[in-house]
């Protein structure tokens, strides 16, 4: 089996990790690849120095702990897909550092999210955002108390701008098509600051509706035809929302299996994950696939449309 068809799980010991191995495991069945459990030991030990973050001088025996997490890991994994793709990796190295690194070496990347509060909370955050931020694969932050329920046979992907997003498009559409469930794809908006004193009638904000909707049509014309798309025909459904970006894709996650955000293209090397996109991590109430800028594959000829105003996961 090769390395890209290999679904790295980081496991941390805690419920989150859990969350992220169980989904990892329906992944790997859905898709018949390897399930690789990662458990990233702190680097060794500075004597006398107190860890920051607990309060404590390191003991050393990081690499003892990591290896009974990765081993009980395993054991769940195995009643959850196949034992003869179940495998697993010890490493010493900073986690976020060292799972972006990793990553290169699989299809996706499955942590478990952190809904946590102090200091805790500021540290494993800063590690799920690095990963989802930097990884040059995809990452799928998964909620600690996932799944809550049975499916909802939906996939939302939240658009920001519509001249780039065919390829995230066609991403979100593949991954309803192996679900069986219909896509939803999410456009949100709301009155550029400049102009929030002044009185905007309902004409014109059903025009601007309208103009974004025709924009997002033509958005899924060409995701029919990027070489990510299914080959076969999944049902979508466009929605153009008024509100605060995060608040409003963060509702529209409590009713979905999966919400498909993408980072921002315009940044150097491989894109960034915007402020929208980190509160999402933290307030989705379903698991968010991040995805690196998709290259647009359109037909030869093919106009790429006026630019819609950038209004959702940035």
């Amino acid at each position: 089996m090769s390395e890209s068809e290999r679904i790295l799980v980081g496991i941390d010991g805690g419920e989150g990790g859990r969350a992220a191995l169980r989904y990892a495991a329906a992944e790997a069945e859905r898709s018949g690849d390897e399930l690789w459990l990662v458990h990233l030991a702190p680097p060794p030990p500075v004597p006398g120095v107190i860890d920051p973050y607990t309060g404590h001088a390191a003991t050393g025996h990081d690499r003892e702990i990591g290896a009974g997490l990765l081993e009980r890991a395993a054991k769940e994994a195995i009643t959850l897909t196949s034992a003869d793709r179940v495998t697993s990796t010890l490493v010493r190295g900073h986690a976020a550092d060292g799972l972006v690194q990793m990553a290169a070496a699989a299809r996706l990347v499955v942590l478990g999210g952190h809904h946590r509060s102090g200091v805790e909370r500021i540290f494993t955050g800063s590690v799920v955002n690095r990963v989802a931020g930097h990884a040059p694969v995809a990452v799928t932050v998964v909620p600690t108390e996932w799944p809550s329920g049975p499916g909802a046979d939906r996939v939302v992907v939240a658009v920001k701008d519509c001249d780039d997003a065919a390829g995230l498009v066609a991403r979100a559409m593949s991954e309803a098509s192996v679900r069986g469930a219909e896509l939803v794809i999410l456009h949100v908006w709301e009155v550029p600051t400049p102009y929030d004193g002044l009185s905007i009638s309902q004409r014109e904000l059903d025009r601007w509706d309208a103009t974004l909707r025709q924009e997002l049509e033509r958005t899924l014309d060409r995701a029919r035809r990027h070489r990510a798309a299914p080959p076969t025909l999944v049902e979508a459904r466009i929605e153009v929302l008024r509100g605060q970006p995060a608040r409003v894709i963060a509702t529209a996650s409590s009713g979905s299996d999966l919400l498909v955000i993408g980072r921002r293209r315009h940044t150097f090397p491989a894109g960034r994950l915007g402020s929208t996109g980190r509160a999402l991590l933290r307030e989705s109430h379903c698991p968010v696939e991040v995805l690196p800028p998709v290259l647009e594959i359109i037909e030869a000829g093919e106009p790429t449309g006026s630019r819609a105003a950038e209004v959702a996961a940035s």
